[in-house]
């Protein structure tokens, strides 16, 4: 295999304007891949597990209610107080100017009139039969409005607590603001709602108040607006300040700027490839892997992490090289065969890690995983052929003019950096299980803490500092208990058994009793086949009644015959109306109706037990009742994904091992120097979960990235130290000298890798979106765990192993010469 990697090394040297040449037609294909780029996956599409109830739902409300299937709330956002008389017409005049809008209009769900504190306040003032809209609330009284809600909490407390359902207080109970609702249906057109919606926000922020402070609306199109916007320009410019760190931290170690400019310059191709690939087994290209999804956004961040090591690996083996007297074409050759080994097989390893991802029922995941293995496979390719062949070609015209390059070792150009390393050394080879037996102890401590991290998510997290859509959904999640969305439960069961419809009349009777339904839940239900009964003619409703027959204790007890009767009245009503709340199956097959309400979103443990107390207030089976809303579908996508995440980290440190056993048997006979390589890795990942405690962090989507992140570096940074070692000892020297050298040698290049990607990421620390920042900071965090376990943690590992291989050979000798 060396013999190999000489011929591959000799190639680039002697040949590198050829090297170049198949590197550009590479790019090219890149190119060409990144303009058949698809646009972004829906975060369902990509990340919910394939065939989950959850997914089931989704696919059978669409086919049967696509009228209810994309429902949601615009929220307009009042700030003020709404139970005034001149703000409670604010409220009025804000959510219709929203729903009357022309571009949102056509997306309004009829069944679900617009709402407010202002219509509420107007149907008390009104009276039983009046006419809601004559009232002129701004020419009311104080105190007119004030005895109009006394009146009502004790003559129709129900309506009264919807009042207060829509009213935002303070700590104290003092009004401080309230919402508007209007139910819109995206209709299959999900981009041109988004739009409607931001032309509504225009709308209402345009309006001239009276009674209120402020009105906007909160919707899904202007978070995801305020988001994109935010994102993409503190991407660019955290990447670009990104690039500035690491460029001059990078001048720094290399004190040459020619170098520097080639790493930088390798990094940016590494990415121009990955996402040119990307484009080009998309969708729209060979159809290998689905459309780019939003985690796939982390895969350039995770590659400059991963692949500065490379440049500066290979740059500083081809230094030591030229040291050593060796011309620019034979440099090149040397470094890249010395440097390939080590590289090939962390990037291997790190490749098969990301691809175990395809084992997995998420197709985002798995099309991440193959993203950022072919992002790692770019990575090498370009730091082992592009940039070695460019530095062969300026440096042999440097020969060829007659100059001599004045090249430093990496590990001097952090002062110091070479003495503490070799000093690091040093006390490996004398004390080694004293270092193992601290670092045993440290490694109990995270792993205790560990075990007390959380999962916590909070949607809210994600929306970027400094949006209005930040703004409006912390002060609704302080002042009101958080956002509100409609949910739509799904209920499968035979209509015409008895027992299915006394389990719905239980399962509403519970939802408007506020004493049963579950915490989130923030209004009666909306829309129902008991609320469309309650809207029929008088004279219907007498027949429909007559046609059941009471049982002494208020059951009901009726056969399928009756029920198949009262339906059939029910739909020759109103047709319309029926089937968009009922879809009678064919024979053998079950009936479908929903029920809708609207609920709080915003804290991931309610939305969690929304969803057990509905499916506890259901009497019937589980499988027959599935909540659909947008807040549990991203609930559902993250906890599957964390999930997916945890699981894949043993798969990955599995195959990470099986593939190292595999090299280290066939080239070195010595599969446990697999076994040292990993172990250090596995302690990474429990520091850096303890860390997380320390910290506040929980474990969601972004922090589940890291462990992938930490497997990668690591795997690169311990390969290097154990490869460097092992090439020492073949070569003659001792265990001390073989630990010192590689100390002095690649444990100063990993001190500059490490330090320039810990602060490149740390940048990331001042991302408008929270989560990000914690990705940055735990990024860093785990390089500098990672450079540990690679100087300090695996070194005495492997002085015990060969002081073990060498007593072993020695004990041999003396037995076969007695």
């Amino acid at each position: 295999m060396s013999k190999l990697f000489g011929v591959y090394g000799r190639w680039v040297g002697n040949r590198p304007w050829t090297a170049l040449a198949v590197m550009l037609v590479v790019t090219v294909v890149a190119v060409i891949g990144f303009t058949r780029t698809a646009p972004t996956a829906d975060v369902q599409e990509a990340f919910l597990p394939g065939g989950s109830e959850l997914v089931t739902a989704i696919d059978n409300l669409g086919e049967s209610f696509p009228a209810s299937a994309e429902l949601e709330a615009v929220q307009v956002v009042l700030r003020g107080d709404v139970l005034s008389p001149a703000g409670a017409a604010d409220a009025i005049a804000a959510t219709e100017t929203a729903a009357g809008h022309p571009e949102l209009s056509q997306y309004l769900f009829a069944p679900r009139p617009p709402v407010s504190p202002g219509h509420v306040l107007a149907v008390m003032a009104a009276g039983p039969g009046g006419d809601p809209r004559s009232v002129d609330l701004a020419s009311m009284t104080q105190d007119q409005i004030d005895a109009g809600i006394a009146a009502a909490a004790e003559a129709d407390p129900e309506r009264a607590g919807f009042l207060e359902e829509l009213v935002a207080r303070d700590s104290v109970g003092n009004v401080v603001g309230g919402i508007g609702i209007v139910t819109v249906n995206a209709d299959g057109d999900p981009d041109g709602l988004a739009e409607a919606q931001l032309a509504a926000d225009d709308a209402v922020q345009s309006l001239s108040l009276g009674g209120l402070d402020s009105a906007r609306t909160s919707s899904s199109g202007k978070s995801d607006q305020e988001s994109d916007d935010s994102s993409q320009s503190s991407m660019m410019l955290l990447m670009g300040v990104a690039f500035v760190v690491i460029a001059i931290l990078l001048t720094l170690f290399y004190r040459q700027l020619s170098d520097v400019l080639l790493s930088m310059g390798g990094l940016v191709l590494t990415i121009l490839w990955a996402l040119g690939f990307q484009g080009l087994l998309g969708p729209d290209g060979f159809g290998v892997i689905g459309a780019p999804s939003v985690l796939g956004q982390m895969v350039p961040v995770m590659l400059i992490g991963l692949c500065v090591d490379y440049g500066i690996q290979g740059t500083s083996r081809y230094r030591e090289v030229r040291a050593e007297g060796a011309g620019a074409t034979d440099g090149i050759g040397k470094s890249v065969a010395g440097v390939m080994l080590p590289l090939g097989l962390a990037g291997v390893t790190t490749i098969v890690s990301f691809l175990t991802n395809l084992f997995g029922d998420i197709s985002g995941l798995g099309d991440f995983g193959v993203v950022a293995a072919v992002g790692v496979l770019s990575g090498l390719t370009v730091f082992l052929t592009a940039v070695p062949a460019v530095r062969a070609i300026l440096d042999r015209r440097g020969e060829a003019k007659g100059r001599q390059p004045q090249l430093r070792p990496i590990d001097q150009a952090i002062p110091g950096a070479g003495t503490l390393v070799r000093s690091v050394g040093g006390a490996t080879v004398r004390r080694p299980a004293l270092i193992l037996v601290l670092t045993g102890v440290v490694t109990v401590v995270f792993m205790s803490l560990a075990t007390q991290l959380g999962t916590e998510f909070n949607s809210n997290d994600f929306i970027p500092d400094g949006t209005e859509s930040k703004e409006d959904a912390l002060f609704l999640s302080e002042n009101l208990g958080g956002n509100t969305e409609p949910v739509t439960v799904l209920v499968e069961a035979d209509l015409s058994e008895d027992r299915t419809i006394r389990n719905l009349l239980d399962f509403s009777a519970a939802i408007e009793d506020p004493s049963q339904r579950p915490a989130a839940v923030s209004s009666d239900i909306t829309s129902s086949l008991g609320v469309y009964f309650g809207t029929l003619p008088a004279d219907l409703q007498a027949q429909i009644q007559s046609e059941f027959q009471l049982g002494q204790a208020g059951a009901l007890r009726v056969d399928s015959a009756t029920i198949d009767r009262v339906l059939t009245l029910m739909r020759d009503h109103d047709p319309a109306q029926f089937d968009s709340l009922v879809a009678l199956g064919a024979a053998g097959d079950d009936d479908r109706t929903i029920l809708q309400f609207n609920a709080l979103t915003g804290d991931a443990d309610r939305t969690r037990e929304l969803f057990a107390d509905v499916d506890g207030l259901w009497f019937g089976d589980d499988a027959d009742i599935t909540p659909v809303a947008s807040e549990i579908t991203s609930l559902e996508v993250t906890d599957s994904l964390t999930e997916s995440q945890a699981t894949s980290i043993v798969f990955t440190i599995v195959a990470a091992l099986m593939v190292l056993i595999l090299f280290f048997w066939i080239t070195e006979f010595r599969p446990m120097l697999a076994v040292l390589s990993v172990l250090p890795i596995l302690l990474v990942l429990v520091w850096v979960l303890g860390t997380m405690v320390l910290l506040g962090y929980s474990y969601n989507v972004i922090t589940a990235l890291i462990t992938a992140l930490s497997i990668g570096i690591g795997v690169d940074y311990t390969i290097h130290v154990t490869h460097r070692f092992i090439e020492e000892v073949d070569h003659g020297k001792s265990i001390g000298e073989a630990i010192n050298i590689t100390m002095g040698t690649t444990g100063g290049a990993l001190i500059g890798s490490a330090l320039t990607t810990a602060l490149g990421f740390m940048v990331l620390v001042f991302s408008p979106i929270a989560p990000m920042g914690q990705f940055g900071l735990l990024t860093a965090i785990t390089v500098t765990y990672s450079l540990i376990a690679a100087v300090v943690v695996l070194p005495p590992m492997l002085v015990t192993w060969a002081a073990y291989h060498q007593w072993r050979k020695n004990h041999m000798a003396e037995m076969d010469a007695a």
